[in-house]
């Protein structure tokens, strides 16, 4: 009996494994400012052998990738061992990171999507190319400059016989609050050049010069005398200098070795950074019609911070919709689960219904909470949705869900995909194609439409 039980339980775990696409999802260890490669060991893709697949990293969830990213974009189901990498920008402010993937599964006549997190734990290393020196960046005050970087503030390993490169990087947000600048012989200045450093009530630092591209050897990194000057009082105490450190070796000039690293600097007199709050001048409510995909606006939900400007703050989902789903217009086909500010400013965030009819208004809640740039989170907060009763007889879309395809098939366009809904005579509600589309063509029982 016991064996009969246990061969049924296993019969069971079969037919779920195979009705999903991703058999091993164990997550990733990557050493803070280092890359790894991702393998079948920590993400193994069930493909059949007709169907082709394919893994992309969805880019518009801004609650994933945030002290990282994974590449290539788009890559093979069956992925060689050096052909993924994660790589790390060498934050010091999160231990944990999440890439979001939607494989598909493409055969001749449908196409199964499934979208898997897969989780990057981040660890520090107990040696590297580069390390924190005794001296820490300080700035007394604020518009003030920090000491020097030198060998005092940032340890750099190499040797003669290797090509030690450092470059600013560039693809982050930091430093947040200021720049990094260099000395700068003051007689060189003209007169005018110098008073248009003089604006407002900043102190006028006329012997500075801001770096905003640097490549660079090692030697002269720690001694051309950079410093980093504060522009953004009130601002909180501590900001970063992003750098990558590269060796690589003296003939083949072959990357050897490679260290991303944020060089913190404290900024006296200034405040502990504080959470974002939501801005209660908007309503948190949305009115919706029923099956219309309805855009979010600041007039129904906003957020500010103290510190991070408002384009960079990041609206997670943390209880979704019972029905219906938040998407991003660029896609409005898939939900999302976050998105930025600057999205909904420009009213590319929206809220799509259900697509079952109803005879009364419905009332559904979504909680959602705000990260700032230090990724310092707000209180959670609701919004309000109400779907109202459509008071019309003429027929709507209830549903488009579009369709994904490889290049070079066809796929019919069924009830799941496209829905139309009439109160009164959905019988006599007819489709007419008016346009075509621009990379293919659409057909009725083998005759071809709005071409």
């Amino acid at each position: 009996m016991a064996a009969a039980v246990r061969t049924l339980l296993l019969l069971a775990v079969t037919a779920i494994c195979s009705g999903t696409l991703v058999v091993v999802n164990s997550g990733v260890k990557v050493t803070r400012g280092r890359s790894v490669f991702i393998t079948e060991m920590e993400l193994r893709i069930n493909v059949g052998p007709t169907a082709d697949c394919k893994v992309e990293v969805v880019m518009n969830e801004p609650i994933t990738q945030r002290v990282g990213k994974l590449t290539p974009q788009v890559f093979d189901c069956s992925f060689l061992e050096d052909e993924v990498k994660y790589c790390h920008n060498g934050s010091p402010l999160l231990d944990q990171d999440t890439v979001m993937l939607r494989i598909y599964r493409f055969t001749s006549s449908d196409t199964l999507v499934e979208t898997v997190v897969l989780t990057v734990q981040v660890a520090d290393s107990g040696s590297g190319v580069v390390e924190l020196g005794g001296t820490p960046l300080v700035v007394p005050v604020f518009y003030g400059l920090s000491n020097s970087i030198d060998g005092s503030v940032l340890n750099i390993r190499s040797s003669a016989d290797l090509v030690c490169t450092v470059r600013l990087m560039s693809d982050t947000s930091t430093p947040a609050l200021g720049q990094l600048v260099r000395k700068e012989d003051s007689t060189q200045r003209k007169g005018r050049e110098t008073a248009s450093l003089c604006q407002g009530n900043q102190p006028c630092l006329h012997d500075t010069k801001e770096v905003g591209f640097l490549k660079t050897s090692c030697q002269d990194f720690l001694s051309s005398g950079l410093k980093y000057q504060h522009l953004s009082p009130p601002s909180p105490e501590i900001d970063y200098i992003p750098i990558r450190v590269e060796l690589r070796d003296k003939g083949s000039r072959a990357l050897l070795e490679a260290e991303s690293v944020w060089l913190p600097v404290l900024i006296h007199g200034a405040m502990q950074n504080q959470p974002p709050q939501a801005v209660f001048m908007a309503s948190f409510i949305l009115e919706v019609d029923q099956f219309i995909l309805t855009p979010l606006t600041t007039a129904s939900l906003d957020a500010k911070d103290p510190e991070t400007p408002q384009e960079r703050l990041v609206f997670n989902i943390t209880t979704p919709p019972a029905e219906g789903y938040v998407t991003h217009l660029d896609d409005h086909t898939k939900p999302v689960t976050s998105f930025t500010w600057l999205d909904l400013h420009e009213m590319k965030v929206a809220y799509q219904p259900p697509n079952s009819s109803q005879s009364q208004r419905r009332n559904h809640e979504v909680e959602f909470h705000v990260i700032d740039g230090s990724y310092i989170t707000s209180p959670p907060f609701m919004v309000h949705i109400s779907i109202r009763v459509a008071e019309t007889n003429a027929p709507r879309v209830s549903w488009n869900m579009g369709l994904d395809l490889l290049e070079g098939q066809s796929r019919p366009v069924t009830w799941d995909e496209l829905q139309i809904v009439d109160n009164d005579n959905i019988n006599a509600v007819y489709l007419v194609a008016v346009d075509g589309p621009l990379h293919g063509r659409l057909s009725v029982r083998g005759e071809v439409k709005g071409h």
